[in-house]
């Protein structure tokens, strides 16, 4: 197969980010969706020779198609995912914890001469198949060719950052979609079913009560009875998949209670400290606001902007709308509710969409996609999980329904491990507005775009920086 080939545009970016690197430690790269940031990063890591490069995703999707562009270069590669996921058997974070591993017919040794026969690219589904062929541990396989079979480009998910850094020791590593690092993954768990769990665990009634009310506290017990919550967990089958999510919260660095939901949250950061002296390449659609002012960032611009209204009416507060409900519900169901939108919204003002019944909400979607939905009405949550990698260009109208940020508390919290309100603000507003916008050039029609509260106006000019111009609506 031969190589792919870059564009001239691409050649020149790849000589600059080479000559960046020379002299920085890290540089940045912010280019539009479909300009190709991909080619070009694995282009630079070629002419450095940076190898083994460590390539850093979200999603196991990007990894694949990372994948496939290194290999189309001639970079050996291996797309690598957690152990949850290459597991034969199914086994979960919880069966983890209690040890199956230990009696699992896969658990043999991996010899090096196993790894003679796996000498080129692999991706993970076929690392699993390799080594369920093999009569190993797919997990195991995966973690010494790692280390052992000198791959030029290793990719990962964020979370396998460190253990990587140890093993393979990279000389670069690329940070893909790196606006992730300032927005953080939500976990939500119902309090009500959070009490029952802590009931299960042993507390009584009015203890129960003081630990919801203080979620770190409750972490820092769930934390310390975790082999409690396993054993429950195989009893009780009900509880296990919120056994098995309240698992995966214990790493999350904050956790608070959010009363507009009546939920426990917690907010999961990706770690920002590579500790590493390998040249590091960040790159995105949308770089976070705190590195585009640096000399170390290479921007390329779409040429064109994106025309949004900015609908100034309301301030969508918590208290707001307690205070002015029907007002907000006759103004809303007047301006926006119209066939082929779209609407991103928080818990807090879902009831500003309560009671009509065009409305779809994101859990009625089953396994229908967002855009089954394209003529009529289609609510998703500005913090779910329609908010990355998904295209829904397909509805005409997008309402942004309330300025997307987390409750007070959480945010001062956010704010002291480095992730401030007006950033969080202007990347997740776009990371909404690309939802129905995912194209390098420009389009023939794009959707109307309004985004819905007063507060907007405050990052007009930071929206700006990523060609997105704001206009006040009158």
């Amino acid at each position: 197969m031969a190589e792919l080939r870059l564009r001239e545009d691409q050649r020149e970016i790849v000589k600059k980010l080479v000559n960046a690197l020379s002299s920085a430690p890290w540089v940045a790269l912010q280019a539009p969706t479909g300009w190709g940031k991909t080619l070009t990063a694995l282009a630079v890591i070629k002419e450095l020779g940076a190898r083994p490069a460590l390539w850093l995703t979200p999603r196991l999707a990007i990894s694949l198609h990372v994948y496939a562009n290194a290999i189309n270069m001639g970079l050996r590669t291996l797309a690598t995912a957690g152990k949850e996921k290459l597991c034969g058997f199914g086994y979960t974070t919880l069966d983890f914890a209690r040890g199956v591993c230990r009696g699992c017919p896969l658990n043999k040794p991996v010899r090096l001469g196993d790894l003679k026969q796996l000498s080129g690219s692999l991706d993970f589904g076929r690392v699993k198949e390799y080594a369920e062929s093999m009569g190993i541990c797919p997990y195991s396989l995966q973690s010494m060719l790692e280390r052992y079979n000198g791959y030029d480009v290793v990719i990962a998910h964020y979370n396998r950052v460190h253990r990587l850094i140890r093993a393979i020791k990279p000389r670069m590593v690329v940070v893909d979609e790196s606006h992730n690092l300032v927005l953080p993954t939500i976990h939500k768990i119902d309090a009500r079913v959070m009490e029952v769990l802590l009931g299960k665990l042993g507390f009584e009634e009015d203890e129960i009560g003081q630990i919801i009310k203080s979620p770190e506290t409750l972490k820092m017990v769930l934390n310390e009875m975790i082999d409690a919550l396993v054993t429950i967990a195989f009893e009780d089958n009900d509880l296990k998949p919120i056994i098995e999510e309240v698992v995966q919260m214990l790493g999350c660095q904050v956790w608070f209670f959010d009363g507009s939901d009546g939920t426990i949250t917690a907010l999961e950061l990706p770690s920002t400290n590579l500790s590493t002296d390998a040249q590091i390449l960040y790159m995105s659609a949308t770089l976070p606001p705190s590195l585009l002012g640096s000399s170390s960032v290479i921007t390329i611009k779409r040429g064109w902007v994106v025309p949004i209204k900015v609908d100034a009416k309301y301030s969508f507060t918590v208290e707001n709308v307690r205070a002015r409900r029907d007002e907000m519900v006759r103004y809303i169901r007047s301006k926006f509710l119209k066939p082929s939108t779209l609407i991103f919204t928080t818990a807090s003002r879902e009831v500003l969409l309560g009671g009509v019944d065009e409305v779809v909400w994101e859990d009625d979607l089953g396994s229908k996609a967002p855009c089954d939905f394209r003529s009529g009405i289609l609510a998703l949550r500005t913090f779910g999980k329609f908010i990355e990698g998904v295209d829904l260009g397909c509805f005409e109208n997008l309402v942004v329904l309330g300025y997307p940020i987390l409750p007070p508390d959480a945010m001062r919290r956010l704010e002291a491990r480095g992730v401030d309100e007006r950033s969080l603000a202007v990347m997740k507003s776009i990371q909404l507005i690309g939802r129905v916008v995912r194209t390098a050039t420009q389009p023939p029609q794009l959707p109307s775009i309004t985004l819905a509260d007063k507060r907007f106006l405050q990052i007009k000019d930071e929206l700006q920086k990523y060609e997105i111009q704001a206009q006040l609506e009158t």
